[in-house]
């Protein structure tokens, strides 16, 4: 009954792993491409902005190769269609190249996310156990993982459908080009070319809103981070 109890727990946090992987690396590349996203920009006499005819998708693949690596506090809300209710989670989000990306939940549950660069971990405070899965490379070849290592590629994953100006704010709208989690998202981006929010429309009905802040890139991340070390108690389940 036990196992058969941790089995069910592996699986729904399987599913809720397609989510938080669709989440990080649209961060990891909307982030990446504020840094240069106004480099097309013109600007009109009275000094608004005038979206440039070149792709903010450009900007990215020139910028990529110098970012070695971003942190950030995030606060999300998700509305769940299902049930007409809306959760709020706040944590923590690192990455960095070659190495991989830490998404850690501080609040209502402390729980992470790690992937390594060979393996997924997941874990909760209150689980006796972390899940192990091996991410092979064979497989992840238009996924979201891929696109981490692999950023050159992003305009054949994703279409820029719309660029417009909220306020003082610069909206995005992407779709994916292949199937995932994500049916569409929104990006506001600040003057200073920071992400403040993603608003991430999924399959499910699901509304899933991240807004970020304390966002540092390129200020040093410890390899640490990404290694993880066993914990007393905690049984690994290894996929």
């Amino acid at each position: 009954m036990k196992y058969s109890s941790q089995q069910s727990a592996v699986s729904s946090q399987q599913k809720r792993t397609h989510c938080i992987k669709t989440i990080i690396c649209l961060f990891i590349l909307i982030c990446i491409s504020s840094i240069n996203i106004h480099a097309a920009e013109r600007r009109t006499p009275n000094g608004e902005r005038q979206v440039g005819s070149s792709s903010p998708f450009d900007g990215l693949k020139n910028t990529y190769s110098g970012v070695n690596s971003l942190e950030a506090v995030f606060h999300q809300k998700i509305f769940i269609a299902s049930l007409k209710k809306e959760r709020t989670f706040e944590g923590d989000f690192f990455y960095k190249r070659h190495k991989g990306f830490l998404w850690k939940y501080r609040t209502p549950k402390v729980k992470f996310f790690l992937y390594d660069g060979q393996y997924m971990w997941q874990g909760e405070d209150e689980k006796p156990f972390v899940v192990k899965e091996r991410i092979r490379k064979e497989k992840t070849t238009g996924t979201f993982l891929d696109l981490i290592e692999d950023i050159a590629r992003v305009d054949e994953l994703f279409t820029l459908k719309q660029q417009s100006i909220d306020g003082s704010l610069e909206v995005l709208e992407i779709v994916p080009k292949k199937d995932s989690t994500a049916n569409a998202a929104k990006i506001w981006i600040d003057k200073q070319n920071i992400v403040r929010r993603i608003e991430i429309h999924e399959f499910t009905g699901n509304i899933n809103t991240i807004e970020f802040s304390a966002v540092k890139i390129n200020q040093g991340v410890e390899d640490r981070l990404f290694i993880y070390r066993p914990e007393k108690g905690k049984e690994i389940l290894e996929k």
